[in-house]
């Protein structure tokens, strides 16, 4: 089980806030989930192995990839009341074998180098402020012949009706930060200065994923 490494900061949030969170996610996003997942196992196959969730949540996106591939995966999130409600859901649904959440921080991922065989990361490339270093940390625990896929799309397989409905939210919910998933230049600055040498920015209907392999 990895160290928890989570700043003091976090941890403002209460349990009940955390899980009308849950419920909106689950009411509002679950299609653009849904539609991610299903893009993912048909690029990438049945996928097996470790796999970290970077900005997991309340772990749904973590529920749902385990139930359609063989991963074992290390769902993080550095905010308490999140990560809590995050262990409810696994435990739910009866997943506590194959997911272990972690209570930690993106800028220092709580794993040892060449961890993970696929780093999966949502929706929270949006939330941080060091970029650069986030990137660094994802590519530091990939293993070699891994992949990282990072971004904020809603795949594939979304309807047009979900899609207009689910982007009106989505950027009244962001405000300015959801520009991040449509500057495609300051993507590349940062997988630049990051010192990724082999990566592929993959268009989405809402922004963009960049596919990582090490």
């Amino acid at each position: 089980m990895p160290e928890e490494r989570v700043p003091a900061e976090y941890g403002k949030m209460d349990l009940q806030r955390a899980k009308e969170f849950d419920r909106k996610v689950r009411e509002n996003f679950m299609p653009a989930i849904l539609s991610t997942i299903r893009q993912i196992v048909e690029d990438y196959g049945d996928l097996e192995g470790v796999c970290v969730d970077v900005g997991a949540g309340t772990a749904i996106f973590a529920i749902e990839l385990c139930k359609r591939t063989s991963l074992r995966i290390y769902a993080l999130e550095k905010e308490k009341a999140i990560y809590k409600v995050a262990c409810m859901n696994i435990e739910r649904e009866g997943l506590k074998d194959r997911i272990t959440p972690v209570l930690g921080d993106a800028y220092d991922l709580p794993f040892d180098d060449e961890f993970a065989d696929f780093i999966i990361s949502r929706g929270a490339y949006h939330c941080w402020d060091d970029k650069v270093r986030v990137f660094k940390e994802i590519y530091r625990v990939l293993r070699r012949k891994g992949i990282a896929f990072v971004g904020g799309g809603f795949g594939r397989y979304v309807t047009n009706e979900d899609l207009k409905r689910m982007r009106t939210l989505r950027d009244r919910s962001l405000g300015e930060a959801a520009v991040a998933y449509t500057s495609l230049g300051k993507l590349e600055e940062v997988l630049h200065k990051a010192n990724i040498p082999d990566y592929r920015i993959i268009p989405d209907k809402v922004g963009f994923w960049v596919e990582i392999r090490k």
